[in-house]
């Protein structure tokens, strides 16, 4: 079937157009008045009329002595539109009950498009993604659900395919089994850090680097706080935000308050001296300065102080509000530091709880905390699998 829409200044100069193109056996679907847009009415434009017009290319099998099933909708259509106000049902031939009869095979019509039109709707939807195949319903679900939590729709879909080619057919229609296969390859792309309190290494170096405001202080005060108080770790404190006087004080208070030790370090040599004087400590935990992944300097400069303490893990922080460019661009940026780990915050203030699977994907370096809170020692985790993949799918944090 063909179908088409004309326009014309009258309703007459419409149809004609549409019989010159479709012929006599052409069905209106539709036709209406048309209003022009706000800026053409103001130059001057006036209304015009259209008509949806359609006509099956499939050739005419009835007997030439009867009457064609398209020729009689197509007088139905015209009567239906005032386009033959003239003409009688009589002089068509037509009579009343099979007038109403091709009236109700119109409307049927009508709906078998509207039918197809959903359909449509629903498998562009879900297929927009690269000619993706068509998928049983839980499997279209879940592609909707990770991309709405901002994992990319690219690596999205290589998920989903991926689920979809572990799960038999006959179990589509078994969410636990499908789910079982999703989280269990979740799991497998996500890597993360040994627990930090079964080191056995004196003293073990632990550096936090990053961007600035995304809580590396904080941060470094909470995992400070849980080493000594629920795993008694002989803990110190070496800061090297030396830009920032409150950072330095907010530390320091912190450090009082927990009797833990520290030192400040204004530069390179003071920061050996410092990882010196600590030595015989379980763990040093080193807070820097922030520095913008944007200048090029500043990440130089910070890379001296990171040489002279020589840590045996370098923590990159990043929080979860940032966008995926700007993720991408600190990992690029901060990766003269080799960082070992990563440290995902601001959990609680993100709509974009699957952006950090994006960042896995590209830099497959081990998590080692995410940080929920403000909360001093409270509001932090340790990195674990089960619980991130489902972060990922859920979008929350599982308690």
């Amino acid at each position: 079937m063909k179908i088409k829409k004309y326009t014309g200044e009258s309703f007459q100069e419409a149809f004609e157009k549409m019989k010159r193109e479709l012929g006599q056996d052409a069905i209106i679907l539709n036709s209406r008045k048309v209003k022009p847009s706000n800026a053409i009415h103001f130059l001057g434009g006036k209304d015009h009329y259209e008509i949806t017009a359609a006509i099956d290319n499939a050739p005419n099998t009835t007997n030439s002595g009867n009457d064609s099933s398209s020729s009689v909708l197509n007088g139905i259509s015209r009567k239906r539109n005032g386009s033959s106000r003239g003409e009688s049902l009589s002089s068509q031939g037509i009579t009343e009950e099979k007038f109403l009869q091709q009236i109700s095979r119109l409307d049927s019509l009508k709906e078998e498009v509207q039918d197809m039109k959903k359909v449509l709707e629903d498998v562009a939807d879900f297929l927009k993604y690269s000619r993706m195949p068509a998928l049983p319903a839980i499997f279209k679900n879940m592609l909707k659900r990770l991309v709405d939590n901002e994992v990319h729709e690219e690596l999205a879909k290589a998920i989903v395919q991926t689920v979809y080619a572990r799960t038999e057919p006959g179990d589509y229609n078994k969410p636990k089994v499908v789910f079982k296969n999703l989280f269990e390859l979740l799991q497998q792309m996500i890597k993360t850090a040994p627990p930090l309190e079964n080191r056995k290494h004196k003293p073990y170096i632990v550096a936090l680097v990053g961007p600035t405001g995304v809580g590396k202080t904080t941060t470094i005060a909470k995992i400070a706080a849980n080493m000594k108080l629920f795993h008694q770790k002989d803990v110190a404190l070496i800061s090297a935000d030396t830009y920032r006087i409150a950072a330095i004080e907010q530390l320091q208070t912190f450090a009082n308050i927990a009797h833990i030790p520290m030192k400040v370090a204004y530069a390179p040599k003071e920061m050996e001296e410092a990882v010196e004087h600590f030595k015989d400590k379980d763990l040093i935990l080193i807070d820097t300065i922030g520095r913008s992944p944007k200048n090029e300097p500043q990440i130089r400069d910070l890379q001296l102080f990171i040489d002279a303490a020589d840590p045996n893990e370098v923590h990159l922080v990043m929080s979860l509000t940032s966008s995926l460019k700007t993720l991408f661009e600190i990992l690029q940026r901060f990766g003269k530091m080799r960082p070992n780990r990563l440290i995902f915050t601001k959990l609680d203030e993100t709509d974009s709880p699957g952006l950090f699977l994006n960042v896995l994907y590209k830099y497959p370096i081990p998590v080692s905390y995410i940080t929920t809170g403000q909360t001093v020692p409270n509001d932090i985790v340790a990195a674990e699998k089960e619980r991130l993949s489902q972060l990922v799918y859920y979008g929350e944090w599982q308690k």
